[in-house]
């Protein structure tokens, strides 16, 4: 039972080391503060992260993270990575997150009660798209 145990231990600890082998940074420099699912995240360079009906923003630099659901669907079409913003007056909210031209992959996030709010007193929205850098996790280096 005890080698079972840490033989499933083991193989799960594999896959996850081997997934992330897959996953892409995304950057973005985002010019204005933004919200994400109820949260106000000011301006400045964040790291995106799609997993599992995941979206997770973050800024070291800043010390900011939000964490938002999203609907994942695809375009069928080649798209650029970029973050894509509903602008309402001086209001923005983080509302896609297209991550791969080779993957045609997007994920739209869910409207937050704040947004919705938003939208019911200002029904006029812009869209506002925001390039994203891409590359690679290094789990390890050799030097």
């Amino acid at each position: 039972m005890r080698t079972r145990s840490f033989a499933t231990l083991g193989t799960l600890a594999l896959l996850a080391a081997a997934s992330a082998f897959g996953q892409q940074r995304l950057r973005a420099d985002i010019p204005f503060e933004f919200n994400v699912a109820g949260t106000v995240l000011p301006a400045g360079n964040y790291e995106v992260t799609c997993t599992g009906g995941v979206v997770q923003v973050r800024s070291h630099a800043l010390n900011a993270l939000s964490i938002a659901n999203n609907i994942t669907g695809g375009s069928g079409e080649s798209i650029q990575p970029r973050l894509m913003f509903n602008k309402y007056g001086d209001k923005y909210f983080l509302a896609e997150v297209w991550s791969s031209p080779d993957s045609m992959n997007g994920a739209a996030l869910l409207q937050s009660k704040a947004e919705r709010e938003t939208a019911r007193g200002n029904p006029r929205v812009a869209r506002i798209a925001v390039p994203l850098r891409t590359g690679t996790i290094t789990l390890a280096s050799l030097r």
